[in-house]
């Protein structure tokens, strides 16, 4: 389990992590079948060579048979697809079987002879046979040796390796340090106390003695060159990903922040491509004073080259509103990520595999900007409406007084000598043929010359036949006549007016 902080963007700013993804239940970590079957280990070609002691002294306390039948067990639990050769050596060393494993290990077994009636045990031309099989072109990058014997090197007359030592063994040793293995494990089984087996580690550099043990114990002796070879299985196909570890992918959004509350959605993403990974106790930092951190509890699970979501909420106080109404604040820092990055395989992989198993979580590290308009751009904007509102009600309260409205009753005298009476009210008063019985149309108006003189006039508009071409304007102060389109019209006061009304009737609305 390792910690690293990943700084990125966005200063000055409160966040709050939530992940998007639903926290599963904890589950029982899993075993290392279980791990090597995710990772398919099977499909992973290995190569074995088993030297079998085949001499008569194997015969003593039925060690031959103990070893065919503990060959039985060790072949079963081997892949379909490795490779396996058998090689057996007495009087010389002979190779019986050179292969696929397959999925019968009694056929492989029959291949030995079936009784041991060896004279003599030729440990070095077993040797020397085993590093010629693992020398040839085209086998798996992982091999496994055994050696299986009773006796002591007793090579007969003839050999290449008359004693325990010399140029042939010398070579031997050149031969086996010259092979190119990805992995290479030897181990050499005693089955009695005394035995030539160690001559193996001589020329397999880091080859593995057993302890002497009972012949009915050889099946369990034999778990450890294979239980040694599915790990190294395990790690060849997992490569450099116990180097890997999760990545924090920070959003575009995070360069540059407002004032309140914005939501980001921060990426972690698994970089490894076997092994699955979960993120526990998230932290959000920032460098600057005004930031209110928090971050939900509960691990982020991420399969392996998966992503999950974080969402993070920023809140920025940006301080109190300014008097310019423009005003802008501006700011920036750091924002930091933290979180305890581990695996639910870190068991198996460190202490069954012994890898070194330390993920990191990564991240790109961006500096963030935080602009805020902290003037009093809406009060400003406010008060100039009000002002306009203010302007536009003062221009028409203007207009109003200058415009009066109207009293008294306008009497028209036309050319046929007639008089009538129209009474005003209202700000405007038309001239219509239903209202005067005059022709054509005219409106009139009252207007003082000032807002605040006290003076009033009539302001008379007619057209004779109606049109606005033709129409005549003239002004009329009371008791005064203007004379328009052949008409005489005289302005008389409210007093005036009320006594005509009385003597003659009204001629018509007004509007």
């Amino acid at each position: 389990m390792i910690r690293r902080t990943v700084a990125a963007a966005a200063a000055a700013l409160t966040a709050v992590a939530t992940v998007c993804l639903p926290v599963a239940p904890a589950v029982a970590a899993p075993n290392s079948d279980e791990v090597y079957a995710a990772l398919g280990v099977n499909q992973v070609a290995a190569d074995y060579v088993v030297m079998v002691d085949v001499s008569r002294s194997m015969r003593d306390g039925g060690r031959y048979e103990q070893v065919r039948r503990s060959l039985r067990s060790f072949l079963a639990a081997l892949a379909p697809d490795d490779r396996v050769a058998l090689v057996t050596f007495a009087d010389s060393a002979r190779v019986v079987y050179d292969g696929p494993v397959g999925r019968a290990p009694d056929q492989l077994v029959a291949k030995l002879p079936r009784t041991a009636d060896g004279r003599y045990t030729d440990i070095g031309a077993a040797i020397e046979t085993s590093l010629r099989l693992l020398a040839r072109k085209g086998m798996p990058p992982i091999a496994t040796v055994v050696l299986l014997t009773d006796g002591r090197h007793d090579p007969p007359v003839g050999s290449a390796y008359p004693f325990e030592q010399g140029y042939a063994w010398n070579e031997l040793v050149r031969s086996g340090r010259s092979l190119k293995k990805t992995s290479l494990t030897a181990y050499a089984v005693p089955l009695t106390g005394s035995t030539g087996a160690p001559l193996l580690a001589r020329v397999y550099p880091g080859a593995k003695l057993l302890a002497p043990t009972s012949i009915d114990r050889l099946g369990s002796q034999l778990e450890q060159p294979k239980a040694s070879a599915r790990a190294a299985k395990a790690r060849s196909v997992l490569g450099a990903d116990v180097t890997h570890g999760v990545q924090v992918v920070w959003p575009a959004g995070a360069a540059r922040l407002g004032a309140g509350r914005t939501r980001l959605e921060v990426r972690l993403r698994s970089t490894t491509t076997k092994i699955p990974l979960v993120v526990d106790n998230l932290v959000v930092r920032s460098d600057r004073p005004d930031v209110r951190l928090s971050v939900p509890s509960g691990p982020v699970e991420l399969p392996a080259g998966g992503t999950a979501i974080v969402a993070v909420t920023v809140d920025w106080d940006a301080g109190p509103r300014r008097v310019a109404p423009l005003a802008r604040v501006t700011a920036d820092g750091a924002l930091t990520l933290d979180g305890e990055v581990d695996s639910a395989w870190a068991k198996v992989l460190n202490d069954e595999l012994g890898v070194s198993f330390a993920p990191r979580l990564d991240g790109g590290s961006t500096r963030g900007t935080l602009s805020a308009q902290r003037g009093s751009i809406w009060w400003w904007s406010l008060g100039a409406v009000l002002l306009t509102a203010l302007a536009i009600a003062g221009w028409w309260g203007r207009g109003r007084r200058r415009q009066p409205a109207l009293t008294g009753t306008l009497r028209f005298h036309d050319a046929s000598g007639g008089e009538r009476d129209l009474v005003l009210s209202g700000r405007r008063t038309a001239i219509t043929a239903d209202s005067t019985g005059l022709p054509g149309y005219g409106e009139v108006t009252a207007r003082r010359p000032s807002v605040g003189a006290s003076e009033v006039r009539l302001m008379i508009g007619y057209s004779r036949d109606g049109s606005a071409a033709a129409r005549e304007v003239g002004t009329c102060g009371p008791e005064e006549t203007v004379e328009l389109g052949g008409v005489d019209f005289t302005w008389r006061t409210a007093t005036a007016a009320a006594t005509a009304a009385a003597r003659s009737g009204l001629i018509g609305p007004s509007r």
